[in-house]
């Protein structure tokens, strides 16, 4: 799949936009000038989003705004294929196949949905022993937080550090292998 695949669809193009900068208000005009679309375009993709719930709709004057409605569970699952669009092409999901890489986990904001656009985005990788050459921080337009861990540091930290093991197994999508769940 190509990089903008989705994105030759106008309505998922104008919403990805529109939940990428989740804190910003658009106007029908305003998405249109933004996006070099016809302000037809514009107003059908708003509409589409406004009547699923993924935004928020306020009138200010004789202007309609709208806003991502991060408090909607729809908004939050479209932003996250939106995310997962974002990470396959960065390179994150490619393991060498000599690593003794168990499990790669998205965690965090970027996991739930919830992300903006000053949001990092944070990487876990779970590995049976650790590598002599970890893979940093791939190529991508945020600052990306690669933390990598030893299976067996795993179980310790299930048991020392029980609400950030706990967030990580409920709250992440595995990008690669199983999900790490101590027993």
């Amino acid at each position: 799949m190509k990089t903008d695949e989705l994105e030759k669809y106008m309505i998922i193009k104008a919403m990805k936009r529109v939940l990428y900068f989740p804190n910003k208000a658009f106007s029908v005009r305003g998405l249109a000038r933004e996006m070099g679309i016809s302000v037809g375009s514009a107003k059908s993709a708003l509409d589409f989003m406004a009547g699923t719930k993924i935004v928020k709709l306020s009138v200010v004057g004789r202007t309609y705004q709208y806003r991502a409605d991060l408090e909607s569970v729809l908004c939050r699952q479209w932003k996250v294929v939106f995310n997962l669009e974002e990470i396959r092409n960065s390179g994150i999901m490619h393991i060498p196949e000599n690593e003794n890489v168990f499990s790669v986990l998205l965690y965090g904001s970027f996991a739930k949905g919830t992300n903006d656009e000053k949001s990092d985005v944070d990487v876990l990788y779970v590995a049976h022993k650790m590598p002599k050459e970890r893979a940093g921080a791939p190529r991508f337009e945020r600052e990306v937080n690669v933390s990598w861990i030893t299976l067996d540091n795993w179980k310790k930290k299930a048991r020392e550090d029980k609400v950030f093991y706990e967030s990580v197994i409920y709250d992440s999508i595995v990008l690669y292998g199983q999900r790490p769940v101590v027993v």
